[in-house]
């Protein structure tokens, strides 16, 4: 039976800006598996314990050997737009869906409570009456993925007025979706500086990419030098890291180390891929990373690439 191929860590900040505990793990067979859990579980964690800053590790393991494919710090949006920019990760960013916004959890929540949905049994079987399903869709800039969150099924009227009353608190926009049968609330996600500056990074990528593919090898070989140069500057990610209030303020969470973040420390430590990943095609295999500090009770998958609703309808 084959063995999985990448493993997978990711992990919160400690005190000085490093690593901490491991809080989620999984073996995975595809790399697209792989960069779709690392992605899911970051941004989840993040959600879940009010973490600004993770870590994630992904080792590519063959015949006994492990290499450190990507090694990263940062935030999930980060994370969404650097494993894009890598062709083994890209197409499991591309089928992740990640937590909805604070504010949409709770506006919803709050129109869940003064007005329920139908249950299910007056929407199946043979009494089942017409309805309307009512769910958000919160975007983002591309490449971070978007949320899609269901609020429940009412009486077409009931669905109408619980549509309109989240597009007034979440400034949004009412769109029928599927023949009519869902009104989908759609907004714009609050995103970070610190994210929309890993977007730009990564559109840049791209364009570089692009307009490296279309120069001529030896008429414009002075022009793809300097292009190289700069798309070997963006893949570094040699940058500092984001202000304090995205990363040495990080809140730890309870199964996390106690401490403030050592700030003159977190402050100059790189964020992003905090080394490229090696090209596949050559170097030698790289021993596996050390055991990691003890960790709490963690998430542990081994898995096939499987289909995940990407809420794009």
């Amino acid at each position: 039976m084959p063995q999985p191929e990448f493993n997978v860590e990711v992990a919160n900040i400690d005190q000085y800006g490093d690593p901490g505990f491991v809080l989620a793990r999984g073996s995975f067979y595809t790399s697209r598996s792989a960069g779709q859990f690392a992605l899911t579980q970051a941004a989840a964690l993040a959600d879940t314990y009010e973490l600004g800053t993770v870590s994630v590790v992904i080792d590519s393991v063959a015949e006994g050997t492990s290499r450190r494919d990507v090694e990263f710090i940062g935030s999930p949006g980060e994370l969404a737009a650097d494993l894009t920019a890598l062709p083994a990760y890209k197409n499991g960013v591309l089928r992740t869906v990640i937590p909805a916004p604070r504010d949409v959890t709770a506006a919803v929540a709050a129109i869940v409570e003064s007005s329920p949905p139908l249950p299910d049994s007056a929407v199946e079987g043979p009494d089942a009456v017409a309805v309307l399903d009512v769910q958000v869709y919160s975007t983002r800039p591309g490449p971070i993925p978007n949320s899609r969150t269901d609020v429940g099924a009412y009486a077409p009227d009931d669905a109408r007025r619980v549509a309109e009353q989240l597009a007034a608190d979440l400034g949004g926009t009412i769109e029928p979706m599927r023949n009519d049968t869902v009104l989908r609330v759609t907004h714009d996600a609050d995103v970070s500086d610190t994210d929309r500056i890993a977007v730009d990074r990564y559109t840049q990528l791209q364009n570089l990419r692009a307009n490296i593919s279309v120069l001529d090898p030896v008429a414009d070989a002075e022009h793809i030098t300097a292009l190289a140069a700069d798309l070997e500057e963006l893949q570094a990610r040699s940058r500092p890291a984001a202000p304090a209030d995205n990363s040495a303020a990080t809140s730890i969470s309870a199964t996390a180390p106690s401490g403030s973040v050592d700030v003159e420390r977190a402050s100059t430590r790189p964020r992003g891929l905090v080394t490229p990943p090696p090209a596949r095609s050559t170097g030698s295999a790289r021993a596996t990373s050390s055991t990691p500090r003890t960790p709490p009770p963690a998430a542990h998958t081994a898995a096939t690439s499987r289909v995940v609703d990407h809420g794009l309808g």
